[in-house]
């Protein structure tokens, strides 16, 4: 009878704490995802293209995650549970606090959190100013899927001019300054004038791979080939302006099973089918608001004091057909003129050239 009178206030006992241990639990927590943001603040800053994360800070913050998503799970099966069956989870909430306690420990790295990172290519490229929310959200619909591993293939399309390749500018940078996903991140502008041996030629000065001038395509090909499956965990491979099919098996970039990325940027929806893109992103030009804007932000805002010239500007903007590249320049020669005469004249211009 002694055993189970004891066993009776040891499970009270625990019914009794369990709130107050989940009260700690939950303060302590707070203390672990608050160490972990300033982690990654400190990450917004040191990781540079030339580093790369400390493979121990990784799982430390794989494990913040895993630990949060567990004691969230373990508080709805506490709250699911009767009065008389509460107790039973004392035991987890203090597994749960003292693994807290032992991150809140582990996540003080005081060597610092990234490491040299010699392997990884890429360069950064000078980027303009997008705006725009439906470039916005096409921004992180690409970025979306270049996290995803079961998209190896994106296609980003559209008319000329209507800012894919200042997007994929972006993204680029991006993929150096924000993630440790990837050791290679390699743009190469195609253009109308494409060959086989010029993209091989291009891809292979960006690896390092040497070619000695007496290889034949596929030869070449084997090359690039072995040098992105054997030599580097993943890649992001960006190919701006393609404007024909291609054959990646040609050029010897390997279909992707490892999370590998290739991106291309073109004004054919039909090249990004002929290539199996996984993913098809339309760019569409700006809206009128949107374009206005642009224009406003480059000429300067000062115009609109400029009596009838509003109106003329707008008229301007129009004929740039929501096209970020069209605004830009537009905007760009419009600059600093504060003669209506002027304004009216490049108006002129514009509906003539159209016509």
């Amino acid at each position: 009878m002694d055993y189970f009178l004891n066993k009776i206030d040891k499970h009270l006992d625990n019914h009794r704490s369990l709130d107050q241990n989940k009260n700690e639990l939950k303060r302590k927590l707070n203390d672990l995802n608050g160490l972990k943001e300033d982690i990654e603040s400190r990450l917004s800053s040191e990781l540079q293209p030339t580093k790369k994360l400390k493979k121990g800070v990784q799982i430390w913050l794989e494990n913040v995650e895993r630990i949060n998503g567990e004691i969230q799970s373990l508080d709805g099966r506490i709250g699911e549970s009767s009065a008389l069956t509460r107790g039973f989870h004392a035991k987890d909430v203090l597994m749960r606090m003292k693994e807290v306690e032992e991150h809140i420990q582990q996540g003080k790295f005081c060597e610092g959190l990234v490491v040299d990172n010699p392997r990884r290519i890429g360069q950064v490229l000078s980027t303009s100013t997008l705006s725009g929310e439906a470039t916005k959200l096409c921004i992180e619909e690409i970025w979306q899927c270049l996290m995803n591993d079961e998209v190896p293939k994106i296609g980003v399309w559209g008319m000329g001019g209507v800012g894919k390749t200042s997007i994929m500018k972006h993204i680029n940078n991006r993929l150096l300054k924000e993630t440790h996903k990837f050791d290679v991140v390699i743009w190469i502008t195609v253009s109308k004038e494409m060959s086989l041996a010029k993209l091989q030629k291009d891809l292979a000065s960006k690896l390092d791979v040497k070619f000695s001038g007496n290889e034949c395509e596929t030869t070449r090909a084997g090359m690039l080939f072995e040098t992105l499956s054997f030599k580097f965990s993943r890649f992001v491979i960006i190919l701006d302006d393609v404007w024909e099919k291609v054959s990646f098996e040609q050029v010897g970039i390997p279909e992707s099973s490892n999370g590998s990325k290739l991106v291309l940027t073109t004004r054919s929806l039909d090249v990004c089918r002929h290539v199996g893109c996984n993913r098809v992103i339309q760019i569409k030009p700006l809206a009128e608001e949107e374009a206005w804007n642009l224009f406003l932000e480059i000429v300067g805002g000062n115009i609109l004091n400029i009596p009838g010239l509003e109106p003329v500007a707008k008229s301007i903007t129009k004929h740039c057909a929501g096209l970020p590249l069209g605004v830009i320049v537009v905007a760009a020669c419009m600059k600093g003129l504060d003669d209506l005469f002027e304004w009216r004249n490049a108006l002129k211009e514009l509906s003539l050239a159209r016509q």
